[in-house]
């Protein structure tokens, strides 16, 4: 890779924020290690990519560790990022207009939104036509939208170092970064220095978690056969993870079984929950569906059920805490649940192998769960 391409993330990074992890972390279990990882790798790309909504960054940050640091094990790029991004509904302003202002930053230029809209559908549809995308940066699908725009009179106003360097992703101390990377003899002290940026961060998260006894750490030669981080980002498919949706629907639904859960805080603290886990919202009502019926408030004790509609820790009856603290535990669980899933295996019973005893417990809950998607996409339903 030239010293030009600079990154936010590479396989490299994430194998050495892995390694320090599993140094520093050893007497941790490793499901909480892999936490630690995950959630490393998640916040260093969240904070590069467009100012979308939470889910949409969510979405989007998914894909790029799949597409580029898990499958094609290169280093995450603004190139990336675009091309992540130009697949997205444009015709959306929630999406098209923080799309906008990433790409004049990464250009440093000022383009009507009009204009930039039609050359990013134009260039949409000549890279599908030709079904390939450059890969390096000076021909990449950010540069030839460069390109357009100064064949538009669009002009960045920032100076013009070596080739490439506009589709760059901003990072600190730009000046200095320029004069490294003129020389090639300088890309590995680069190198170490983004690693280091990445594992100090590390760090200090992994602080906020408290910190384990020193007595107990490894050698980094013990550790390195860990498993692997990829089964742990990808727990639930894309479909499965958290989505805005429609909630005066939902509680409509929610109302036509009479539950008490439509009513706050109990709507409330579902939804959040499941935002807090990056869980769609609707597994959480269809699991309340399976165990409790949704919660009607023709059963005498609804308002005691209605703290635990989910069950877990065995019961209502067992476990009778609060609204939010039970749906935060669901919603955990499911999380914990997920991970880890082959491909070929269903996610709702991979999640009931431990959730459930009952073995058409997935069945219920995935009936549950589709019949409340087709309600909230008809709105003529009653």
């Amino acid at each position: 890779m030239p010293a030009e391409e600079a990154y936010i993330l590479s396989p490299t990074d994430v194998s050495n924020i892995r390694s320090y992890v599993q140094r520093k972390y050893a007497a941790m279990p490793h499901d909480q290690r892999a936490e630690i990882v995950a959630d490393a790798v998640k916040r260093i790309i969240h904070k590069q990519l467009p100012q979308f909504g939470i889910a949409l960054r969510h979405g989007v940050t998914e894909m790029l560790i799949r597409t580029s640091v898990l499958e094609k094990q290169r280093p995450v790029r603004a190139e990336d990022i675009f091309e992540a991004c130009l697949s997205l509904d444009r015709s959306d302003s929630d999406v098209y207009d923080p799309l906008h202002d990433w790409v004049e930053q990464q250009l440093a230029i000022s383009c009507e939104k009009p204009l930039m809209q039609r050359l990013m559908d134009e260039l949409q549809i000549t890279e599908e036509q030709s079904g390939t995308l450059m890969k390096d940066a000076e021909n990449g699908i950010l540069a030839q939208l460069k390109a357009r725009l100064a064949a538009e009179g669009i002009v960045g106003g920032k100076a013009q170092g070596s080739q490439g360097q506009a589709q760059l992703i901003s990072m600190p101390h730009s000046g200095w970064r320029r004069h490294f990377a003129s020389s090639t003899r300088w890309k590995s002290a680069i190198y170490l220095f983004l690693s280091f940026c990445l594992i100090t961060a590390t760090l200090l998260y992994g602080w906020s978690l408290g910190r384990p006894s020193t007595n107990k750490l490894q050698p980094p030669a013990a550790i390195l056969p860990a498993k692997p981080i990829p089964l742990q980002i990808d727990g639930l498919p894309a479909e499965l993870r958290y989505h805005e949706i429609d909630q005066k629907r939902l509680i409509q639904f929610l109302q036509s079984k009479s539950s008490i859960l439509a009513e706050q805080p109990y709507f409330g603290a579902i939804l959040t929950a499941a935002e807090s886990f990056d869980i769609h919202p609707v597994i959480l009502f269809a699991i309340t569906g399976q165990e409790q019926g949704f919660v009607p408030t023709s059963n005498k004790r609804h308002k005691e059920i209605a703290n635990n509609p989910f069950n877990v820790f065995h019961s209502w009856q067992e476990f009778n805490t609060n609204i939010k603290q039970s749906a935060e535990i669901a919603a955990r669980t499911v999380y914990h649940l997920s991970l880890d899933r082959p491909d070929e295996i269903d996610s709702f019973k991979w999640i009931n192998r431990k959730y459930a005893e009952d073995p058409k417990w997935s069945d219920g809950v995935r009936s549950i769960f589709y019949t409340i998607l087709s309600y909230l996409d008809d709105p003529k339903k009653p």
